[in-house]
Protein backbone atom coordinates (compact mmCIF):
# COMPACT_ATOMS: atom_id res chain seq x y z
CA UNK A 1 0.00 0.00 0.00
CA UNK A 2 2.95 2.30 0.59
CA UNK A 3 3.94 1.87 -3.06
CA UNK A 4 0.49 2.93 -4.26
CA UNK A 5 0.61 6.06 -2.10
CA UNK A 6 4.10 6.89 -3.36
CA UNK A 7 3.00 6.46 -6.97
CA UNK A 8 0.05 8.77 -6.41
CA UNK A 9 2.41 11.32 -4.84
CA UNK A 10 4.64 11.10 -7.92
CA UNK A 11 1.59 11.90 -10.04
CA UNK A 12 0.91 15.03 -8.00
CA UNK A 13 -2.01 13.74 -5.91
CA UNK A 14 -3.10 15.77 -2.89
CA UNK A 15 -2.88 14.56 0.73
CA UNK A 16 -6.38 13.04 0.82
CA UNK A 17 -5.79 10.99 -2.31
CA UNK A 18 -2.39 9.85 -1.09
CA UNK A 19 -3.92 8.79 2.23
CA UNK A 20 -6.65 6.91 0.39
CA UNK A 21 -4.01 5.17 -1.70
CA UNK A 22 -2.14 4.21 1.45
CA UNK A 23 -5.27 2.60 2.93
CA UNK A 24 -7.09 1.58 -0.26
CA UNK A 25 -7.43 -2.11 0.70
CA UNK A 26 -8.34 -1.67 4.37
CA UNK A 27 -11.88 -2.93 3.78
CA UNK A 28 -10.78 -5.48 1.21
CA UNK A 29 -11.62 -5.13 -2.48
CA UNK A 30 -13.39 -7.02 -5.22
CA UNK A 31 -10.01 -8.49 -6.16
CA UNK A 32 -8.50 -8.78 -2.66
CA UNK A 33 -10.89 -10.52 -0.30
CA UNK A 34 -8.94 -9.86 2.90
CA UNK A 35 -10.23 -6.94 4.94
CA UNK A 36 -7.96 -5.39 7.55
CA UNK A 37 -10.91 -3.46 9.00
CA UNK A 38 -14.65 -3.94 8.85
CA UNK A 39 -16.93 -1.36 7.31
CA UNK A 40 -18.44 -0.97 10.78
CA UNK A 41 -15.13 0.68 11.72
CA UNK A 42 -15.35 3.50 9.18
CA UNK A 43 -15.43 6.16 11.88
CA UNK A 44 -12.12 4.91 13.27
CA UNK A 45 -10.41 5.04 9.88
CA UNK A 46 -11.92 8.47 9.19
CA UNK A 47 -10.46 9.70 12.48
CA UNK A 48 -7.03 8.45 11.40
CA UNK A 49 -6.88 9.66 7.78
CA UNK A 50 -9.73 12.15 7.47
CA UNK A 51 -13.32 11.84 6.26
CA UNK A 52 -12.56 12.64 2.62
CA UNK A 53 -9.79 10.03 2.38
CA UNK A 54 -11.90 7.41 4.17
CA UNK A 55 -14.83 8.03 1.81
CA UNK A 56 -12.53 7.33 -1.13
CA UNK A 57 -11.26 4.14 0.53
CA UNK A 58 -14.86 2.98 1.00
CA UNK A 59 -15.76 3.84 -2.59
CA UNK A 60 -12.75 1.90 -3.86
CA UNK A 61 -13.38 -1.09 -1.60
CA UNK A 62 -17.08 -1.27 -2.39
CA UNK A 63 -16.71 -1.17 -6.17
CA UNK A 64 -18.36 -4.10 -7.96
CA UNK A 65 -15.73 -4.29 -10.69
CA UNK A 66 -17.64 -6.55 -13.08
CA UNK A 67 -20.39 -3.93 -13.26
CA UNK A 68 -18.46 -0.68 -12.88
CA UNK A 69 -15.39 -1.24 -15.07
CA UNK A 70 -17.38 -1.49 -18.32
CA UNK A 71 -19.23 1.67 -17.32
CA UNK A 72 -15.94 3.51 -16.74
CA UNK A 73 -15.14 2.81 -20.37
CA UNK A 74 -18.41 4.03 -21.82
CA UNK A 75 -20.70 6.01 -19.50
CA UNK A 76 -20.69 9.58 -18.24
CA UNK A 77 -21.71 10.03 -15.48
CA UNK A 78 -20.54 6.69 -14.15
CA UNK A 79 -23.04 4.70 -12.10
CA UNK A 80 -21.41 2.60 -9.38
CA UNK A 81 -22.67 -0.58 -7.78
CA UNK A 82 -21.68 -1.17 -4.16
CA UNK A 83 -20.66 -4.81 -3.70
CA UNK A 84 -21.38 -4.57 0.03
CA UNK A 85 -25.03 -3.55 -0.36
CA UNK A 86 -25.90 -4.13 -4.03
CA UNK A 87 -27.11 -0.52 -4.27
CA UNK A 88 -26.33 1.65 -7.26
CA UNK A 89 -25.34 5.30 -6.89
CA UNK A 90 -23.65 8.04 -8.86
CA UNK A 91 -20.52 9.43 -7.17
CA UNK A 92 -19.47 12.99 -7.88
CA UNK A 93 -17.06 13.49 -10.80
CA UNK A 94 -14.14 14.32 -8.44
CA UNK A 95 -14.78 11.09 -6.52
CA UNK A 96 -14.86 9.06 -9.75
CA UNK A 97 -11.62 10.67 -10.93
CA UNK A 98 -10.02 9.86 -7.57
CA UNK A 99 -11.27 6.27 -7.81
CA UNK A 100 -9.82 5.83 -11.31
CA UNK A 101 -6.51 7.38 -10.21
CA UNK A 102 -6.22 4.95 -7.24
CA UNK A 103 -7.25 2.06 -9.49
CA UNK A 104 -4.56 2.93 -12.04
CA UNK A 105 -1.88 3.29 -9.36
CA UNK A 106 -2.80 -0.02 -7.74
CA UNK A 107 -3.03 -1.98 -10.99
CA UNK A 108 0.26 -0.61 -12.31
CA UNK A 109 1.94 -1.51 -9.03
CA UNK A 110 0.50 -5.04 -8.99
CA UNK A 111 1.45 -5.73 -12.62
CA UNK A 112 4.94 -4.27 -12.17
CA UNK A 113 5.62 -6.87 -9.48
CA UNK A 114 3.81 -9.84 -11.06
CA UNK A 115 4.81 -10.69 -14.67
CA UNK A 116 2.17 -13.42 -14.90
CA UNK A 117 -0.64 -11.00 -14.06
CA UNK A 118 0.85 -8.44 -16.44
CA UNK A 119 0.73 -10.96 -19.27
CA UNK A 120 -2.82 -12.01 -18.44
CA UNK A 121 -4.39 -8.64 -17.71
CA UNK A 122 -2.15 -5.97 -19.23
CA UNK A 123 -4.07 -5.64 -22.50
CA UNK A 124 -7.45 -5.50 -20.78
CA UNK A 125 -6.33 -2.83 -18.34
CA UNK A 126 -4.68 -0.86 -21.13
CA UNK A 127 -8.02 -0.79 -22.91
CA UNK A 128 -9.87 0.23 -19.76
CA UNK A 129 -7.56 3.12 -18.89
CA UNK A 130 -7.40 4.25 -22.52
CA UNK A 131 -11.19 4.55 -22.68
CA UNK A 132 -11.30 6.18 -19.24
CA UNK A 133 -8.36 8.48 -19.94
CA UNK A 134 -10.50 11.61 -19.50
CA UNK A 135 -10.72 10.76 -15.79
CA UNK A 136 -6.98 10.26 -15.27
CA UNK A 137 -4.38 12.92 -14.53
CA UNK A 138 -1.80 13.51 -17.25
CA UNK A 139 1.00 11.76 -15.28
CA UNK A 140 -1.28 8.75 -14.68
CA UNK A 141 -2.20 8.57 -18.37
CA UNK A 142 1.46 8.67 -19.34
CA UNK A 143 2.32 5.96 -16.81
CA UNK A 144 -0.47 3.70 -18.06
CA UNK A 145 0.66 4.12 -21.64
CA UNK A 146 4.32 3.51 -20.83
CA UNK A 147 3.66 0.33 -18.86
CA UNK A 148 0.43 -1.13 -20.18
CA UNK A 149 0.93 -0.04 -23.77
CA UNK A 150 4.24 -1.87 -23.76
CA UNK A 151 2.81 -4.90 -22.00
CA UNK A 152 -0.26 -5.18 -24.20
CA UNK A 153 1.17 -4.40 -27.61
CA UNK A 154 4.78 -5.49 -27.38
CA UNK A 155 7.85 -3.57 -28.54
CA UNK A 156 8.06 -1.48 -31.69
CA UNK A 157 5.72 1.02 -33.40
CA UNK A 158 2.06 1.05 -32.33
CA UNK A 159 -1.18 2.19 -33.90
CA UNK A 160 -4.44 3.08 -32.19
CA UNK A 161 -7.75 3.09 -34.04
CA UNK A 162 -10.04 5.87 -32.81
CA UNK A 163 -13.13 5.45 -34.96
CA UNK A 164 -14.74 4.33 -38.21
CA UNK A 165 -14.62 6.74 -41.16
CA UNK A 166 -16.45 4.64 -43.75
CA UNK A 167 -17.16 1.13 -44.89
CA UNK A 168 -17.95 -0.19 -48.37
CA UNK A 169 -20.97 -2.14 -49.55
CA UNK A 170 -20.83 -3.97 -52.87
CA UNK A 171 -24.33 -3.85 -54.39
CA UNK A 172 -26.03 -4.95 -57.58
CA UNK A 173 -27.86 -1.64 -58.14
CA UNK A 174 -26.47 1.52 -56.55
CA UNK A 175 -29.53 3.73 -57.06
CA UNK A 176 -31.87 1.03 -55.71
CA UNK A 177 -29.66 0.79 -52.63
CA UNK A 178 -29.59 4.57 -52.17
CA UNK A 179 -33.38 4.75 -52.43
CA UNK A 180 -33.84 1.98 -49.84
CA UNK A 181 -31.42 3.35 -47.27
CA UNK A 182 -32.79 6.88 -47.64
CA UNK A 183 -36.47 5.88 -47.49
CA UNK A 184 -36.30 3.12 -44.90
CA UNK A 185 -33.33 4.09 -42.74
CA UNK A 186 -33.24 7.86 -43.16
CA UNK A 187 -29.65 8.03 -44.42
CA UNK A 188 -28.52 10.99 -46.48
CA UNK A 189 -27.33 10.27 -50.04
CA UNK A 190 -23.92 11.71 -50.86
CA UNK A 191 -22.19 12.18 -54.23
CA UNK A 192 -18.43 12.70 -54.19
CA UNK A 193 -15.35 12.32 -56.34
CA UNK A 194 -16.19 11.58 -59.96
CA UNK A 195 -19.84 10.80 -59.36
CA UNK A 196 -19.31 8.18 -56.66
CA UNK A 197 -22.27 7.46 -54.38
CA UNK A 198 -22.40 7.01 -50.62
CA UNK A 199 -24.78 7.15 -47.66
CA UNK A 200 -24.07 9.46 -44.72
CA UNK A 201 -24.57 7.95 -41.26
CA UNK A 202 -23.63 10.30 -38.42
CA UNK A 203 -19.94 11.15 -38.69
CA UNK A 204 -19.32 8.11 -40.92
CA UNK A 205 -20.58 6.95 -44.31
CA UNK A 206 -21.20 3.86 -46.39
CA UNK A 207 -19.52 3.99 -49.80
CA UNK A 208 -21.21 2.00 -52.56
CA UNK A 209 -19.47 -0.14 -55.18
CA UNK A 210 -21.37 -1.74 -58.05
CA UNK A 211 -20.76 -5.47 -58.29
CA UNK A 212 -18.47 -6.12 -61.24
CA UNK A 213 -17.31 -2.49 -61.29
CA UNK A 214 -15.58 -2.22 -57.93
CA UNK A 215 -12.93 0.44 -57.47
CA UNK A 216 -9.38 -0.64 -56.72
CA UNK A 217 -8.24 -1.63 -54.22
CA UNK A 218 -11.19 -3.65 -52.96
CA UNK A 219 -11.92 -6.66 -50.78
CA UNK A 220 -10.69 -10.03 -51.99
CA UNK A 221 -14.24 -11.30 -52.59
CA UNK A 222 -16.63 -8.33 -52.85
CA UNK A 223 -20.07 -9.93 -52.89
CA UNK A 224 -23.55 -8.37 -52.70
CA UNK A 225 -25.48 -9.59 -49.68
CA UNK A 226 -22.44 -10.56 -47.59
CA UNK A 227 -22.59 -7.70 -45.04
CA UNK A 228 -24.05 -7.73 -41.53
CA UNK A 229 -24.57 -4.20 -40.16
CA UNK A 230 -25.84 -3.03 -36.78
CA UNK A 231 -27.27 0.51 -36.87
CA UNK A 232 -28.22 2.43 -33.73
CA UNK A 233 -31.35 4.56 -33.42
CA UNK A 234 -32.75 6.62 -30.56
CA UNK A 235 -36.41 5.87 -31.32
CA UNK A 236 -38.31 3.06 -29.55
CA UNK A 237 -38.48 -0.30 -31.24
CA UNK A 238 -42.28 -0.02 -31.48
CA UNK A 239 -41.80 2.96 -33.79
CA UNK A 240 -39.17 1.03 -35.74
CA UNK A 241 -41.68 -1.77 -36.36
CA UNK A 242 -44.42 0.67 -37.35
CA UNK A 243 -42.09 2.46 -39.77
CA UNK A 244 -40.92 -0.78 -41.38
CA UNK A 245 -44.53 -1.87 -41.81
CA UNK A 246 -45.40 1.46 -43.44
CA UNK A 247 -42.43 1.04 -45.79
CA UNK A 248 -43.48 -2.49 -46.70
CA UNK A 249 -40.24 -3.97 -45.38
CA UNK A 250 -40.55 -7.44 -43.81
CA UNK A 251 -39.11 -7.96 -40.33
CA UNK A 252 -36.80 -10.95 -40.17
CA UNK A 253 -36.64 -11.12 -36.37
CA UNK A 254 -37.25 -8.92 -33.36
CA UNK A 255 -37.41 -6.94 -31.31
CA UNK A 256 -34.97 -9.13 -29.38
CA UNK A 257 -32.42 -8.38 -26.61
CA UNK A 258 -28.77 -8.13 -27.58
CA UNK A 259 -25.52 -6.62 -26.20
CA UNK A 260 -24.09 -3.52 -27.85
CA UNK A 261 -20.54 -2.33 -28.46
CA UNK A 262 -20.76 0.00 -25.45
CA UNK A 263 -21.27 -2.99 -23.17
CA UNK A 264 -24.88 -2.21 -22.36
CA UNK A 265 -28.11 -3.99 -23.38
CA UNK A 266 -29.74 -3.15 -26.69
CA UNK A 267 -33.00 -4.20 -28.31
CA UNK A 268 -32.75 -5.11 -32.00
CA UNK A 269 -34.94 -5.67 -35.01
CA UNK A 270 -33.55 -7.44 -38.08
CA UNK A 271 -34.35 -6.95 -41.76
CA UNK A 272 -32.64 -7.29 -45.13
CA UNK A 273 -31.76 -4.66 -47.70
CA UNK A 274 -32.39 -5.19 -51.44
CA UNK A 275 -29.19 -7.26 -51.83
CA UNK A 276 -29.94 -9.44 -48.80
CA UNK A 277 -27.47 -7.77 -46.43
CA UNK A 278 -28.54 -8.30 -42.84
CA UNK A 279 -29.48 -5.03 -41.15
CA UNK A 280 -29.91 -4.83 -37.38
CA UNK A 281 -31.63 -1.70 -36.07
CA UNK A 282 -30.85 -1.32 -32.37
CA UNK A 283 -31.92 0.88 -29.49
CA UNK A 284 -29.86 1.16 -26.30
CA UNK A 285 -31.86 0.56 -23.15
CA UNK A 286 -32.33 3.60 -20.91
CA UNK A 287 -30.04 3.66 -17.90
CA UNK A 288 -31.80 2.43 -14.75
CA UNK A 289 -32.76 4.93 -12.11
CA UNK A 290 -30.01 5.42 -9.58
CA UNK A 291 -29.72 6.57 -6.04
CA UNK A 292 -27.58 9.49 -5.02
CA UNK A 293 -24.93 9.31 -2.34
CA UNK A 294 -26.27 9.62 1.18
Amino acid sequence: MNRVARLLAEWGAGPDLQAAGLCHAMYGTDGFDHALMGTDERALLAELIGERAEALVHLYAGCDRAVVYPRLASERPVVFRDRFTGREHTPSPPDVRAFVEITAANELDVLAHNPDLAERHGATLHGLFTRARDMLSAPARDACERQLGRDSLGPGPRIRITGLDHLVLTVTDIERTVEFYERVLGMRPVTFGEGRRALAIGASKINLHRAGGELLPHATRPTPGSADLCLVTDIPQEQVLAHLTACGVPVLEGPVPRTGAQGGPITSTYLRDPDGNLIEISTYSPRPATESNP
